[in-house]
């Protein structure tokens, strides 16, 4: 009865999609890939990814670039050494000073770095780097400033609002990287705060939180997870509600069809998903497979969360122009999904 009235909402040809028996291969094919998950811990949530994965991901935070590399501390030590070189030798083409500020932050081995943006534009916009090395990471903070009093803009009556935000960006630098540390994929903290690749920054939920990892499986390099939070990108309407558009990119899609949708019930949060099959960027068909929760939330308590997974489809492991076929067949990437997007969840004391 249960699955009955779940299948009310949606298509009699979704429900009977959803619903087909694996067969043995499949069952085999799903079994090896969901045998041996892993907790990854993504901004303030956690998920369940396959562990034989190759994971990219990005962050920002108070509109700063956050990044991290596992290295030792002596390659550490080269890498901004040469970078402190690099831009003594940097030259911009119209003779203005390149690198303004370098030296340590505030903890010891940090160092920090203001220059400008690039060697052709003009010389109001800057770049503040920050560096640290913690816990076999190197930690790189990184952020947009400008200064247009020591620029040749500075008796420009017009250029005046632009202003000095040099010290006040320095000193957000300084502080972020006093506090944020480096982490292991298996380093779940308990604390507050953000978890990005290689990295956490301890904190209670503000906005201005951006954080996307991608997780590409090494065993199906076609196939991957992007899971991508922010306070920054709430909409006023929810997945289910802008099917108008999804069914327009399906009519330009060969053999775009929906293969499920609905809610779902998560740990903590209410989602909707959208599952779309079709002729894919590679020439071949694959699938597109959403999920969204918090949509129209206003909160940093709850920010935008969108969970997606991609057959047959580009990520940073494959890069081809086209593929015989996806390496999952729809029912065993279905199954897949429904096995991953379900341990999507708030982190314990993550906000």
């Amino acid at each position: 009865m249960a699955g009955l009235l779940a299948c009310l909402t949606l298509t009699l040809a979704a429900c009977e999609q959803r619903n087909v028996p694996l067969s043995e291969q499949e069952k085999q094919t799903v079994t090896e890939l969901t045998s041996n998950l892993k907790s990854q811990c993504v901004g303030r949530y956690m998920i369940d990814m396959p562990a034989n994965v190759s994971i990219t991901g990005s962050a920002k935070i108070q509109g700063v670039n956050f990044e991290a590399k596992a290295m030792t501390q002596e390659e550490y030590l080269y890498e901004v050494t040469a970078r402190e070189a690099e831009l003594k030798a940097t030259r911009h083409q119209d003779g203005y000073q390149f690198l303004f500020a370098n030296g340590p932050a505030w903890g010891p081995g940090t160092r920090y770095f203001i220059h400008l943006k690039d060697t052709y534009s003009g010389n109001i916009s800057r770049i503040i780097e920050g560096y640290k090395w913690d816990k076999g990471y190197r930690i790189h903070l990184k952020i947009k400033a400008s200064d247009v009093t020591t620029s040749t803009y500075k008796d420009d009556p017009t250029s005046q609002v632009i202003g000095n935000n040099v010290p006040q960006k320095t000193r957000l630098i300084f502080e972020l990287l006093d506090t944020v540390r480096g982490r292991a994929d298996d380093d779940v903290p308990t604390e507050p705060g953000v978890c990005f690749l290689g990295g956490f920054w301890p904190g209670k939920a503000g906005d201005n939180e951006e954080i996307g990892n991608q997780f590409a499986l090494l065993g199906n390099q076609d196939v991957a997870f992007g899971l991508n939070t922010s306070t920054n990108s709430h909409d006023t309407s929810t997945l289910l509600q802008r099917g108008d558009q999804i069914a327009d990119a399906l009519k330009t899609t060969p053999g775009g069809r929906t293969v499920s949708k609905g809610v779902v019930e998560l740990q903590d949060m209410k989602a909707e998903e959208w599952l779309l099959a079709g002729t894919t960027p590679l020439r071949t068909l694959g699938n597109v497979f959403t999920l969204e929760a918090n949509s129209r939330a206003s909160s940093e308590l709850e920010p935008f969360v969108e969970l997606k997974m991609r057959t047959a489809w580009p990520n940073h492991l494959i890069q081809e122009y086209s593929l015989e076929k996806a390496s999952l067949n729809n029912s065993e990437a279905l199954a897949l999904w429904d096995v991953v997007s379900r341990t999507l969840r708030p982190r314990p004391n993550g906000f």
